[in-house]
């Protein structure tokens, strides 16, 4: 089929799909496993003659541009209308409350007062259980009594295992200083926002349960007007340049009266030698001696010299565990099974909800008081109860009961993270997923996933598709198809790893890697035999894997031809994506035209392009997707200039800016820059500065690779010549995931122009 009778059938489907009107626009919600598999626009504007000593006006980069798609493998799948998105809207977590009547503890709260007089930044580690995150608590609240001068991370991850990535930690803290986390690629990048944020605030920012300094070794050595205070067992020792108060065990006379204060006075003054003697069980560990004063503050008829009788019959190594073990004996059968479903998690922790999930119950709440005051389990965060690591592993593993129960996990999560991926950017669907978004990304990364879960962790796997989208958390997007695809392999489900290997291929378009895309949607279209049978997306993704690793024009219009046929009738959101793509073909072929010396042939292929993108555009506005619109008018914007319609190519351009934005689509946005730039150099009155400036901001926030970014530094090199080739060793590093495929002329022409830099 050529290019001319396409664009002939598809006047008949424009006037078709233009009666039909939004009355047929399917109703959104999501129905059984959901796809967000997305179409990719490998087009975006001509390079400028002016850059790089004179560029040949016809060449177009390739660039993989998303267009979010819906459809799904499933036939009974419907939709849902997403609202515009709004600017971010953190929530960060609550300060703790202040802790009354800390015992022990005054001369290193001094302490900690005297070295954030010296440095800005403190850090309060010790052993486990000697109290460093209420310490460094007290020690915030004496550093800002104002609650609007405090901010609080905990960096405890769910993983017991594997503590928080550098990344992820500088991820939360920006959350937490109300600045979005999706635009740094580096733990590094998130520190100048650090001190922008703190700087001459008062503010004091607290860090819990540190793990390791590696983690935030990011942060800024120094904040004037500020404290950051770290809080944690470190396993490596702070560098010198930050204060460090060092926690060691209670002191006798302190631990006897943190003890006497849960027993009662009288109760402990009529045996102190037991009492004295149950603190030196204890190793002086606050933790310990709270654990054992709840429990004989529960048993009010047991003699503290009963107890000090039965710990002297073990080693130093049980005696630590001897009152917990004394707790688990007494728990009634529902909340001793909850504990021990809770003790075998591979999550360290989870939330109220999840752990009646657990037992298939509405409520576990007096279960979990009962864990609590016996000290078996600790609630954190707000609503969230968490194992002591003394229980880790509980022998039900692998049970019928231990299957079962995680399958109801693993169905409540699904169903919450639907729930609030529908609500998204709503301030209450964005606090859950800022909770619980790694604690889903474990559950997808289990080793060994419970049969008949597969559609359920698809679910998971979609809300968190929505979530790291709008957070531009592009690592994360990709770490959890990658997840689900293992685990559907695993299970056998060939829909769910499909959608998965799709999904992957489309996060890699994205950042410009279209070997590794090709890679999974060679995995995925291995799943389906013949290619009738292939779905709408699955011809839509090849058409952008062609166009990507080369200029087969033919196979593209014929895989365009094939998604237009597997579209279900009415599907206006398709026949968007399908008429954006045939644009973008037209465009390319109406170049190849006018590099071979036919003005006339590509003028025609260009207002061709730009009456199908008005229609499409026009079918995006029915879609209420602000996402697709621009698109639309992005490459609207790029036909407009072919036909020397630059005011109005200007015009859709900053439409396209605006509708980026209220998308919170940053590398969308960072096009759209990058164009904005081309646009200024064609103009002899710009300012170089300005044009710079536009680059260097679409640098940070395009992906690492890709032809996109390539152009940005080639522009950068000619503005910035100081900094000529560290822009070339940029832009080619851009270009490597072409080095081993067939590319497009145009990439060959870019690779051309920054080797001859």
């Amino acid at each position: 089929m050529t290019l001319v009778s396409l664009w002939e059938r598809l006047r008949v489907r424009l006037s078709r799909l233009s009666r039909q009107g939004a009355a047929h626009l399917p109703e959104l919600g999501f129905g059984g496993l959901v796809t967000a598999g997305s179409v990719w626009l490998l087009l975006q504007e001509e390079l400028i003659r002016q850059v790089a000593g004179g560029l040949p006006t016809w060449v177009l980069t390739v660039l993989a541009v998303p267009l979010p798609i819906v459809t799904g493998w499933v036939t009974h799948l419907i939709r849902r209308r997403r609202e515009r998105p709004s600017p971010p809207s953190l929530a960060p977590m609550p300060f703790p409350d202040r802790t009354d009547g800390l015992v022990g503890r005054d001369a290193e709260l001094r302490s900690i007062a005297k070295e954030a007089g010296a440095h800005s930044v403190v850090v309060v580690h010790g052993g486990m259980g000697t109290g460093t995150s209420a310490v460094a608590v007290q020690a915030g609240w004496a550093l800002a009594g104002d609650a609007r001068k405090q901010r609080y991370a905990d960096l405890r991850g769910p993983d017991r295992d594997r503590p928080e990535t550098p990344l992820s930690v500088a991820q939360r803290v920006l959350r937490t200083l109300h600045r979005p986390p999706g635009g740094i690629k580096e733990p590094q990048d998130a520190t100048e926002q650090v001190m922008e944020v703190l700087k001459d605030t008062g503010r004091v920012l607290l860090l819990d349960n540190v793990s390791s300094w590696q983690q935030v070794d990011w942060l800024p050595a120094s904040v004037p007007g500020a404290h950051i205070v770290l809080a944690g067992t470190l396993s490596d020792e702070p560098p010198q340049h930050v204060g460090r108060i060092q926690l060691g065990p209670l002191a006798p006379e302190a631990g006897q009266a943190l003890l006497a204060r849960h027993i009662g006075d009288d109760r402990a003054g009529r045996d102190p030698k037991a009492l004295e003697l149950l603190v030196d069980a204890c190793l002086g560990s606050p933790t310990e001696i709270i654990r054992v004063g709840r429990w004989l503050a529960g048993h009010p008829n047991v003699p503290l010299q009963s107890l000090v009788d039965d710990l002297r019959s073990l080693s130093v190594s049980d005696t630590l565990d001897f009152v917990l073990n004394l707790g688990v004996r007494q728990l009634k059968p529902m909340e001793k099974q909850l504990f021990v479903l809770l003790a075998g998690l591979p999550l360290a922790e989870v939330d109220h909800q999840a752990a009646a999930a657990l037992l298939g119950v509405p409520s576990v709440a007096d279960e979990i008081g009962k864990l609590a005051e016996l000290g078996l389990v600790e609630n954190v965060r707000m609503t969230r109860v968490r194992v002591s690591d003394a229980y880790r592993g509980s022998g039900a593993e692998g049970t019928p009961v231990e299957v079962a129960a995680w399958r109801r996990l693993v169905e409540h999560f699904a169903g919450q993270a639907a729930f609030h991926a529908g609500r998204l950017p709503a301030p209450e669907a964005r606090t859950w997923f800022e909770m619980e978004d790694r604690v889903l990304l474990q559950v997808l990364a289990r080793a060994e996933p419970v049969p008949r879960t597969a559609r359920a962790l698809a679910g998971i796997a979609d809300g968190l598709e929505s979530w790291f989208r709008l957070e531009q958390r592009q690592e994360d997007r990709l770490r959890a198809a990658s997840a689900l695809a293992r685990a559907a392999g695993t299970l056998g489900d060939e829909h769910v790893q499909a959608t998965a290997e799709l999904r992957q291929c489309a996060i890699l378009l994205t950042w410009g890697d279209p070997r590794k895309a090709r890679q999974h949607f060679d995995q995925a279209a291995a799943l389906r035999v013949r290619v009738e049978s292939w779905p709408a997306e699955l011809h839509l993704e090849h058409a952008a894997i062609l166009l990507a690793a080369g200029d087969e024009f033919t196979a593209v219009e014929s895989a365009l031809v094939r998604y237009g046929q597997a579209l279900p009738g009415g599907d206006v959101m398709g026949q968007a994506i399908r008429l954006t793509n045939v644009a973008a073909l037209l465009l390319r072929k109406g170049q190849t035209l006018d590099h071979d010396a036919h003005p006339a042939e590509a003028r025609s292929l260009y207002a061709d392009a730009w009456r199908v993108l008005f229609q499409a555009r026009e079918l995006a506005k029915q879609t209420g997707d602000p996402t697709m619109q621009a698109h639309a008018l992005e490459l609207l914007a790029l036909a407009s200039h072919y036909l020397s319609r630059g005011h109005e190519a200007g015009g859709h351009l900053a439409e396209a800016v605006d509708l980026y934005t209220e998308a919170a689509d940053e590398t969308g946005r960072a096009r759209c820059l990058v164009q904005r730039a081309g646009v200024l150099l064609e103009d002899p009155g710009h300012v170089p500065e300005e044009v710079a400036a536009l680059l260097e901001e679409a640098v940070q926030r395009l992906p690492p690779t890709g032809v996109s970014t390539a152009l940005a530094h080639l522009r950068l090199a000619g503005l910035r010549r100081e900094r000529a080739a560290e822009h070339q060793e940029a832009g080619l590093a851009a270009m490597s995931p072409w080095d081993t495929i067939a590319e497009p002329k145009q990439v060959s022409e870019l690779r051309a122009m920054l080797l001859a830099l």
